[in-house]
């Protein structure tokens, strides 16, 4: 794909240009290079559908502003706007610091930021290694169907070298996403509400401007609430929500940028403190994805080193709890408006509760279940 910047033509507040690029189809997340050109092919149509269905709406509500950069293309004033939100689930920030901590630790479906993490500790329990991913299931879903043995290969790199096909697929064949080498080592997300398919609706959903009693909405948790699109209570769906929803505000037309994903932005290491001195952030690798896109992190000292991570310390406490790491980590999508003044699409002056719908209305991120590609 050719690409030229766009730095001379204004963009959005708080955006970067984004570069002209000629899609001619959606990379996997990370810009993985685990597939061939036929399977990215079936990686891009099913970004490119999810992105329809997302962007179709309702008659009642139609999401006119969303679009699909594949059928689309966007303009020249295209602007990039990372959005970036803390990992440790907010749910349990209310609680006691100890006790959020083994909480969020104790399951990945407590971890529900679209970051999800294990632990590793020695004969000690003191913790060597903490793994983070923030990989939707779709993506897996899909080797598992197309390529079973690049699947196979990436868990015995991730998880084990002991990881056997058996251990991966059920007795008729389906892949199971809650295996045992998953749910030890955090080969990709399994929380119900961590997709991508989640991701793709929660940006569509918000790019609905809403005019209520006279007044345009523009708080996180006025539209949340408003759109019921995502979790209220979460750090990420009332964020992501807001910010696109403040581009659409602009008479933009709004969209994901390619690769769609969800990628970790950086670890904050103010405060930590090595008992020999050294960068705490040294110590914090991305294993997986292309640079600028990273999907998997580990954080671990290296065996040459005579203290383990559970000898580092954030805000003079020893790291016993992968959480306490994860309060420290930011995560990101990117966004992209173009068309900016542009737009004709008027605002919804309804909250989606009060539109007359056969049906109960889909509530939270995943709405459209866990099924991945289709191919």
């Amino acid at each position: 794909m050719k690409s030229t910047s766009n730095s001379h033509v204004r963009v959005g507040e708080d955006m970067t240009p984004a570069p002209t690029v000629a899609l001619t189809r959606f990379d996997p997340p990370g810009l993985l290079e685990d597939l061939n050109d036929n399977q990215k092919a079936q990686w891009s149509q099913w970004i490119s559908d999810s992105m329809d269905s997302a962007g179709a709406g309702s008659s009642d509500e139609p999401r006119g502003q969303f679009y699909n950069p594949l059928k689309r293309p966007t303009a020249d004033d295209g602007g990039l706007a990372p959005i970036t939100w803390v990992a440790f689930p907010k749910l349990l920030s209310a609680k006691p610091q100890l006790a959020r901590w083994k909480m969020a630790d104790s399951s990945r479906d407590r971890q529900d930021e679209y970051c999800e993490w294990t632990v590793t500790r020695d004969a000690t329990g003191k913790i060597t290694r903490v793994a983070f991913t923030c990989e939707g299931p779709e993506y897996w879903q899909l080797l598992a169907r197309v390529a079973p043995a690049k699947l196979l290969e990436l868990y015995r790199e991730l998880a084990s070298p002991d990881v056997k096909e058996e251990d991966l697929f059920g007795p008729q064949g389906a892949y199971m996403l809650r295996n045992r080498w998953n749910e030890a080592a955090a080969v990709h997300l399994v929380q119900e509400a961590n997709t991508l398919e989640a991701e793709i609706e929660i940006a569509a959903a918000a790019t609905v401007v809403r005019s209520i009693g006279g007044k345009v909405l523009t708080g996180e948790q006025e539209l949340i609430r408003c759109g019921m699109y995502g979790v209220a209570g979460r750090n990420s769906d009332p964020h992501i929500g807001a910010r696109v929803n403040s581009l659409a505000r602009q008479r933009a037309d709004v969209t994901l940028a390619n690769p769609v994903g969800i990628y970790f932005d950086r670890l904050i290491t103010t405060g930590w403190s090595t008992p020999d001195g050294s960068d705490p952030r040294a110590y914090w690798k991305y294993v997986r994805g292309a640079p600028g896109y990273p999907v998997r992190a580990v954080y671990e000292v290296p065996p040459d080193r005579p203290f383990v991570v559970g000898d580092i310390r954030i805000d003079h406490q020893p790291i016993n709890f992968g959480a306490q790491i994860a309060d420290h980590i930011n995560m990101k999508l990117v966004g992209l408006a173009c068309r900016f003044n542009q737009s004709q699409v008027p605002p919804v002056t309804r909250c989606r509760k009060d539109f007359p719908r056969p049906g109960a209305a889909k509530e939270g991120p995943g709405g459209g279940g866990r099924g991945g590609p289709s191919m």
